[in-house]
């Protein structure tokens, strides 16, 4: 349980990881198509894997199939063995079948193609992310190359056919990550978050469940990340929710949840009795801190939206106000 808990959290810290993009320039190629940017990911790679591969996978695999010219520059260029397998794995996700075997051939590594012949990854060409938090970076990496949203509304797609809870729960996800890091918890309270949904989709037994939670929680946090500097994909995150009247309402539900759950630490931290010791506790602080750690617990334990403003609501109700 634990070893699965932990590949989960590296999962969403490694995957669709926008910063990582941002260092090797992928992130604005397709404006300025710039063959040093290539050169400059690919080298970054030569000592071998530092993280997830597939943002680079689909980066390449995109400009293999639009690109023939630059296709045979990439392969030309002198390479690891690490980078070699990268590009092999490219053009075969390319659907480049012939390439691919060439280059394996001419590379001596016909041993690394027959292994992911039998693996089959993803072709670029038909890949829908589900329960695969790689597909997610495959589609980014091949946005970054072309600027084609087509590949971005793929990944939002996994939302469309994802029932209410596991879509708004994936949301609240990758709000938290957006805010606090891969472990999704804020100093001082418990890292329970991935354990609850480790339960709730009973990890251990159908561990599919789980995984598509976090492969649409990475992709939410990616490209809400990537929206801050991206138009293209700012367009296309915000206007699949905006036009589609059930995802529209969870979204809203949870971004407010959110900021009820903010609210909530805040005032834990103020009114915790640690906080007050040392100094004259009153009643009320005391009822102010067992009701905001009501909130942020429902809200951390991945009760419904509804049940973190219940609890502020309560105690607004009772004649309290939010210091």
């Amino acid at each position: 349980m634990k070893r699965l808990l932990y590949a989960a959290i590296a999962l969403l810290g490694i995957q669709c990881s926008p910063a990582s993009a941002d260092q090797n320039c992928m992130t604005g190629y397709y404006r300025t198509k710039q063959p040093a940017c290539v050169d400059s990911v690919l080298s970054q790679m030569r000592a071998g894997p530092n993280a997830d591969p597939s943002a680079v996978i689909g980066f390449l695999a995109q400009i293999f199939s639009t690109s023939p010219a630059e296709k045979q520059r990439i392969l030309q260029l002198e390479a690891s063995s690490y980078v070699k397998s990268v590009k092999l794995v490219a053009l075969y996700g390319a659907g480049l079948t012939e390439d691919a075997q060439k280059f394996a051939e001419e590379n001596q590594i016909t041993a690394t193609l027959q292994k992911i012949e039998k693996n089959q990854p993803a072709r670029l060409a038909v890949v829908r992310p589900s329960s695969n938090a790689a597909d997610n970076d495959l589609l980014i990496g091949a946005y970054m190359a072309s600027g084609d949203t087509n590949f971005i509304e793929r990944i939002l797609a996994n939302f469309s056919s994802a029932d209410d809870d596991m879509a708004g729960i994936a949301m609240r996800m990758g709000f938290m990550k957006s805010k606090f890091g891969p472990n999704m918890t804020v100093e001082g309270r418990d890292n329970v978050m991935a354990r609850m949904a480790c339960d709730k989709y009973q990890c251990k037994t159908e561990p599919a469940k789980f995984f598509r939670v976090l492969t649409l929680a990475s992709g939410f946090w990616a490209l809400q990340s990537l929206s801050s500097a991206d138009d293209g994909i700012k367009k296309t995150f915000t206007g699949f929710f905006a036009n589609d009247p059930r995802l529209k309402n969870l979204f809203a539900a949870e971004e407010a949840a959110m900021g009820n759950y903010m609210t909530a630490y805040a005032m834990v931290a103020v009114f915790k009795p640690e906080a007050k010791a040392g100094k004259s506790a009153r009643k009320d602080d005391d009822k102010t801190y067992e009701s905001m750690n009501k909130a942020a617990s429902a809200f951390e334990n991945l009760e419904p939206a509804g049940k973190v403003f219940e609890h502020i609501d309560a105690y607004v109700k009772a004649g309290k106000k939010l210091k």
